[in-house]
């Protein structure tokens, strides 16, 4: 199981949805450092969300703060004259938008109904 990392950043750029002849899909989210705007110098982070994870960038927006989950995925591949070549990718596995205080924005989940047995021969004697 690969190891899954965090990076927090500003929204810079939701790109379009990628559909290839094999039927995979893909889109990516570039982001930047909290300080990207200021910065002479700031870090543009490409992370890649695949097949059905490629929907959650659906509500996000440029400019808005988030947090993603993420994997490192690396492989090899040899061209067509012999050389091998080395790829990584950033692959993400969730997007949290955030508000200004760095909390999520995502809603929290209604209590789960406990889980009492139906029966189905019971008399409701309450009073009430």
């Amino acid at each position: 199981m690969a190891a899954i990392y965090e990076y927090t950043g500003v929204v810079e750029k939701v790109l379009q949805l990628q559909t290839f002849a094999s039927g995979f899909t893909k889109r990516d989210v570039v982001m930047t450092d909290d300080v990207g705007a200021e910065s002479k110098w700031p870090n543009h982070i490409a992370f890649t969300f695949k097949k059905d994870a490629a929907s959650m960038l659906d509500t996000v927006r440029e400019g808005q703060r988030a947090k993603i989950r993420f994997a490192i995925d690396g492989r090899e591949w040899t061209n067509p004259q012999g050389q091998v070549k080395y790829f990584t990718d950033l692959t993400g596995l969730k997007i949290e938008v955030l508000n200004a205080d760095g909390s999520s924005t995502e809603p929290v989940p209604a209590p789960a109904e406990p889980d009492f047995p139906e029966d189905a021969g019971a008399i409701d004697d309450m009073p009430f």
